[in-house]
């Protein structure tokens, strides 16, 4: 009588989340790792330096994911309102994030008063 025994592996929430820092504490330290780890992957899909508006919205996605955490973690029902808010912010600003990822990151140079002329005439004729 043999039976193959499957070796079940405990698996993290740090595995279960793709490789995503989640915070079992809220101290000083541990915002810290969670602020590195999470500017670091949305840097990532940047792909180059961010613009200033980009930024901005990394910087904002990072506090706002910290604090929907912090608010989930209190376990009051003050807690859980406040957090879906930032949930709700959260997604919203993402949004726009990759909005801004599917536009160029530099602008283009303006035209001169000559090169609009030739532009001009070449669609004309």
């Amino acid at each position: 009588m043999t039976e193959e025994v499957g070796i079940s592996r405990r698996s993290s929430r740090r595995q279960e989340m793709g490789g995503r820092l989640i915070p079992r504490s809220f101290s000083k330290q541990a915002w810290h790792r969670f602020d590195q780890d999470r500017r670091r992957r949305y840097l990532e899909r940047l792909g180059g330096l961010p613009s200033d508006a980009q930024a901005a919205r990394i910087d904002t996605l990072v506090r706002l994911e910290w604090s929907a955490l912090r608010a989930e973690a209190a376990g009051t029902l003050q807690g859980d309102r406040e957090a879906r808010e930032h949930r709700r912010l959260l997604d919203r600003l993402l949004g726009d994030l990759e909005r801004s990822l599917a536009k160029p990151m530099v602008e283009p140079k303006p035209l001169n008063y000559k090169e609009h002329v030739a532009r001009r005439d070449g669609a004309s004729a």
